[in-house]
């Protein structure tokens, strides 16, 4: 059996680096691959739901790092429900975009994510492990970048709905980093 780092880095590998064809031949994530293979990327794992937060916040430190590009969080001890991990994520936000820093939140038994959008189908690969994850960047780097891929036409297409659900809803909390 995998660990949860195991399948981090494999669903980086088979899900977010490979062209999509759904999405125009380009990946799902155009930067994974760089950063997996740079190794600008942290997982730390959690296995006690009582010290998922501070694991987060923990990542959160990490994710200042200059060398560190993403730091993922990933924990087998379910203790939230997916509405509980949105709103976690939706305060820690508040608190943290204003430093730099944003979160993204991924929850195993989120229906909307269950839900099959072609482009999100993973060809087969599971992972071994159920977990809840909390992806950690800086924001204004991943603003940078999510501005170049707006630019070049990467998010044509995307489902309008996966659009609102991550890029404009990261751009609702510019209002926390810019005053």
């Amino acid at each position: 059996m995998r660990s949860i780092t195991e399948d981090i880095l494999q669903w980086s590998e088979f899900y977010l680096e490979p062209k999509n064809e759904h999405l125009g031949d380009v990946p799902v994530c155009p930067y994974a691959k760089q950063a997996r293979l740079r190794k600008t990327y942290r997982i730390l794992e959690c296995h006690n739901f009582a010290q998922f937060q501070d694991k987060i916040i923990e990542g959160a430190k990490l994710a200042k790092d200059p060398d560190v590009q993403i730091v993922i969080v990933g924990c087998d001890d379910i203790g939230y429900e997916p509405e509980e991990l949105d709103s976690v994520i939706d305060i820690l936000n508040r608190v943290m975009v204003p430093q730099d820093i944003y979160l993204m939140g991924s929850h195993p038994h989120d229906e909307e994510e269950d839900e099959p959008v072609e482009f999100l189908e993973t060809e087969g690969w599971q992972p071994d492990n159920e977990f809840m994850m909390v992806l950690i960047q800086k924001f204004d780097e991943l603003e940078k970048a999510s501005d170049n891929l707006r630019k070049t036409g990467y998010y044509e297409h995307w489902p309008s709905d996966y659009y609102e659900g991550t890029v404009l809803k990261r751009q609702t909390y510019r209002r926390y980093r810019n005053g």
